[in-house]
Protein backbone atom coordinates (compact mmCIF):
# COMPACT_ATOMS: atom_id res chain seq x y z
CA UNK A 1 0.00 0.00 0.00
CA UNK A 2 0.76 3.35 -1.26
CA UNK A 3 -0.20 5.49 2.40
CA UNK A 4 -2.93 6.53 0.70
CA UNK A 5 -5.90 7.27 2.37
CA UNK A 6 -9.91 6.87 1.36
CA UNK A 7 -12.46 8.95 2.93
CA UNK A 8 -16.07 8.01 3.23
CA UNK A 9 -19.04 10.62 2.98
CA UNK A 10 -19.88 11.26 6.31
CA UNK A 11 -16.10 13.02 6.66
CA UNK A 12 -16.72 15.36 3.97
CA UNK A 13 -19.97 16.05 4.96
CA UNK A 14 -18.58 16.85 7.81
CA UNK A 15 -16.13 19.36 5.96
CA UNK A 16 -19.25 21.98 4.71
CA UNK A 17 -21.51 20.93 7.67
CA UNK A 18 -20.88 23.54 10.47
CA UNK A 19 -23.25 21.63 12.64
CA UNK A 20 -21.06 19.74 15.11
CA UNK A 21 -18.25 22.20 14.85
CA UNK A 22 -15.88 18.96 16.32
CA UNK A 23 -16.52 17.26 14.04
CA UNK A 24 -16.11 20.37 11.35
CA UNK A 25 -12.60 21.33 12.97
CA UNK A 26 -11.43 17.68 12.49
CA UNK A 27 -12.57 16.62 9.33
CA UNK A 28 -10.80 19.87 7.97
CA UNK A 29 -7.33 18.70 9.26
CA UNK A 30 -7.96 15.65 7.53
CA UNK A 31 -8.65 17.60 4.54
CA UNK A 32 -5.40 20.13 4.86
CA UNK A 33 -3.22 16.83 5.66
CA UNK A 34 -4.68 15.34 2.76
CA UNK A 35 -3.74 18.10 0.24
CA UNK A 36 -0.27 18.20 2.07
CA UNK A 37 0.23 15.03 0.90
CA UNK A 38 -1.60 14.22 -2.26
CA UNK A 39 -2.82 11.21 -0.99
CA UNK A 40 -6.78 11.86 0.00
CA UNK A 41 -9.26 9.68 -2.32
CA UNK A 42 -12.84 9.54 -2.78
CA UNK A 43 -14.96 7.92 -5.10
CA UNK A 44 -17.70 8.74 -7.76
CA UNK A 45 -19.82 6.94 -4.97
CA UNK A 46 -18.54 9.31 -2.31
CA UNK A 47 -19.60 12.38 -4.43
CA UNK A 48 -22.75 11.05 -4.90
CA UNK A 49 -24.06 10.45 -1.49
CA UNK A 50 -22.16 14.19 -0.31
CA UNK A 51 -24.84 15.51 -2.78
CA UNK A 52 -27.76 13.94 -1.30
CA UNK A 53 -27.04 14.15 2.23
CA UNK A 54 -25.99 17.91 2.50
CA UNK A 55 -29.15 18.76 -0.22
CA UNK A 56 -31.13 17.09 1.41
CA UNK A 57 -30.83 15.30 5.08
CA UNK A 58 -28.74 17.84 7.23
CA UNK A 59 -30.42 20.78 9.50
CA UNK A 60 -29.77 23.60 6.91
CA UNK A 61 -29.56 21.79 3.18
CA UNK A 62 -27.07 23.82 0.57
CA UNK A 63 -28.48 25.44 -2.66
CA UNK A 64 -27.85 23.25 -5.54
CA UNK A 65 -25.22 26.56 -7.24
CA UNK A 66 -23.41 26.45 -3.54
CA UNK A 67 -23.29 22.11 -4.02
CA UNK A 68 -21.66 22.57 -7.46
CA UNK A 69 -18.90 24.82 -6.16
CA UNK A 70 -18.44 22.30 -3.55
CA UNK A 71 -18.22 19.16 -5.75
CA UNK A 72 -15.49 21.34 -7.99
CA UNK A 73 -13.00 22.26 -4.93
CA UNK A 74 -13.29 18.22 -3.79
CA UNK A 75 -12.11 17.58 -7.18
CA UNK A 76 -9.09 20.00 -6.87
CA UNK A 77 -8.51 18.75 -3.23
CA UNK A 78 -8.75 14.85 -3.69
CA UNK A 79 -8.28 12.55 -6.28
CA UNK A 80 -11.82 10.84 -7.30
CA UNK A 81 -11.72 7.62 -8.53
CA UNK A 82 -14.67 6.54 -11.00
CA UNK A 83 -16.82 3.34 -9.88
CA UNK A 84 -15.87 0.48 -12.61
CA UNK A 85 -16.82 -2.74 -13.54
CA UNK A 86 -14.10 -4.29 -11.47
CA UNK A 87 -14.99 -2.00 -8.32
CA UNK A 88 -18.78 -3.50 -8.65
CA UNK A 89 -16.88 -7.26 -8.44
CA UNK A 90 -14.74 -6.54 -5.87
CA UNK A 91 -17.43 -5.18 -3.84
CA UNK A 92 -19.52 -8.48 -3.90
CA UNK A 93 -16.64 -10.64 -2.59
CA UNK A 94 -16.49 -7.75 0.47
CA UNK A 95 -20.10 -8.33 1.03
CA UNK A 96 -19.91 -11.62 1.39
CA UNK A 97 -16.58 -12.18 3.60
CA UNK A 98 -16.94 -9.56 5.93
CA UNK A 99 -21.17 -8.85 5.69
CA UNK A 100 -21.25 -5.49 5.22
CA UNK A 101 -24.23 -3.74 2.85
CA UNK A 102 -23.27 -3.63 -0.53
CA UNK A 103 -22.82 0.72 -0.49
CA UNK A 104 -20.48 0.30 2.23
CA UNK A 105 -18.59 -2.67 0.45
CA UNK A 106 -18.48 -0.15 -2.35
CA UNK A 107 -16.75 2.11 -0.57
CA UNK A 108 -13.97 -0.35 0.79
CA UNK A 109 -13.28 -2.13 -2.68
CA UNK A 110 -12.68 1.40 -3.86
CA UNK A 111 -10.28 1.92 -1.26
CA UNK A 112 -8.94 -1.07 -2.06
CA UNK A 113 -8.65 -0.42 -5.44
CA UNK A 114 -6.71 2.91 -5.53
CA UNK A 115 -4.33 1.16 -3.03
CA UNK A 116 -5.26 3.18 0.16
CA UNK A 117 -4.00 1.75 3.69
CA UNK A 118 -6.46 3.70 5.73
CA UNK A 119 -10.25 4.05 5.16
CA UNK A 120 -11.76 6.77 7.52
CA UNK A 121 -15.27 6.53 8.37
CA UNK A 122 -17.34 7.00 11.63
CA UNK A 123 -19.94 4.23 10.03
CA UNK A 124 -17.91 0.96 9.98
CA UNK A 125 -15.93 -1.08 12.11
CA UNK A 126 -13.43 0.86 13.36
CA UNK A 127 -9.96 -1.40 14.00
CA UNK A 128 -10.57 -3.80 11.28
CA UNK A 129 -8.60 -4.91 8.85
CA UNK A 130 -9.83 -5.75 5.65
CA UNK A 131 -7.70 -8.08 3.09
CA UNK A 132 -4.55 -7.55 5.57
CA UNK A 133 -3.86 -3.86 3.59
CA UNK A 134 -6.85 -1.99 4.43
CA UNK A 135 -7.32 -0.35 8.10
CA UNK A 136 -11.10 1.33 8.98
CA UNK A 137 -10.48 4.16 11.25
CA UNK A 138 -13.09 6.11 12.83
CA UNK A 139 -11.33 9.60 12.78
CA UNK A 140 -13.52 10.92 15.71
CA UNK A 141 -12.08 8.00 17.86
CA UNK A 142 -8.74 8.33 17.31
CA UNK A 143 -5.96 8.37 19.82
CA UNK A 144 -3.94 11.11 21.14
CA UNK A 145 -0.95 10.16 19.36
CA UNK A 146 -2.97 9.49 16.37
CA UNK A 147 -4.44 12.85 16.86
CA UNK A 148 -1.40 14.63 16.28
CA UNK A 149 -0.95 13.28 13.14
CA UNK A 150 -4.71 12.43 11.39
CA UNK A 151 -3.47 11.27 8.01
CA UNK A 152 -0.84 7.88 9.63
CA UNK A 153 -0.41 5.17 7.20
CA UNK A 154 0.22 3.26 9.56
CA UNK A 155 -2.12 0.21 8.77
Amino acid sequence: MKGNVFLDTNIIVYLFDKTDAIKHASAKLFIQECLKKHNGHISTQVVNEFVVVISEKIKNPIPFEEINKRITSLSNMLIISPLVFLTCKKSIEIKQRYKYSYWDSLIISSALLNECSILYTEDMHGGQVIDGKLKIVNPFKITQSERKSPISTQA
